[in-house]
């Protein structure tokens, strides 16, 4: 089973199982309560769907029911169960789980790289509509100005399903900044910094 690009990504993506207003937003979870491990993430995700908490966050079930949802949806897409049940909620758990806490690690990562290395520049976690709605991990401000926004994205994203890729851009395109990819590879190591630092040195430059 393939985790990026295979058939329950499309299944997923097309039918919107983990979209964050049809299960949670697991990053700004993430940020809010900075879980330390596995377990605790998972335990997060099923408690804010049971109990209301200060950070706001619904949760619209547990990581097992999201498998849930993805296994029901075989039949309305693809007419047949074509993968089990097991395996469904094993795609969800790597996704909302193993895939988000790597993810948060990333973007705190790269902020500590790019305010290091381009100090005259203020890199920070998006939040709220800017983090959500168009896909936003991390903004940038230049003399009190938002300029540019990043994404940090696995270098496995370039290769994912074009559907899956024009929907991240289109969820960028409706901002008034640009959007600019930060990927890293297998390692861990960030693989465009140069290009991305003379990207946002090249925007700011434009606004002066």
């Amino acid at each position: 089973m393939t985790f990026t690009g295979g058939p329950l990504n499309l299944l997923n993506g097309k039918m919107g199982i983990s979209a964050p207003h049809r299960s949670v937003p697991v990053m700004k979870l993430i940020r809010f309560h900075q879980p330390k491990s596995k377990k605790e993430l998972e335990d997060l995700i099923t408690r804010h769907s049971t109990h209301q908490c200060a950070c706001g966050i619904v949760s619209r079930g547990s990581v097992v029911s999201f498998g849930e949802n993805l296994y029901k949806a075989q039949m309305s897409y693809w007419g047949e169960y074509r993968f089990s049940r097991k395996e469904c909620i094993q795609w969800e758990y790597d996704l909302f789980i193993t895939q988000s806490i790597k993810g948060g690690l990333m973007e705190k990562k790269a902020i500590e790289i790019l305010n290091s290395l381009l100090p005259q520049f203020i890199f920070s976690e998006a939040e709220g509509y800017i983090d959500e709605e168009l896909r936003v991990d991390i903004t940038v401000v230049a003399g009190g100005n938002l300029i540019a926004g990043i994404q940090i994205k696995p270098l496995t994203f370039m290769k994912m399903r074009s559907t899956v890729i024009t929907f991240s851009q289109n969820a960028n395109k409706k901002w008034g900044n640009p959007v600019y990819y930060f990927y890293y590879d297998d390692k861990e190591e960030f693989i465009n910094t140069i290009e991305l630092i003379n990207l946002i040195k090249d925007q700011s430059s434009k606004g002066q």
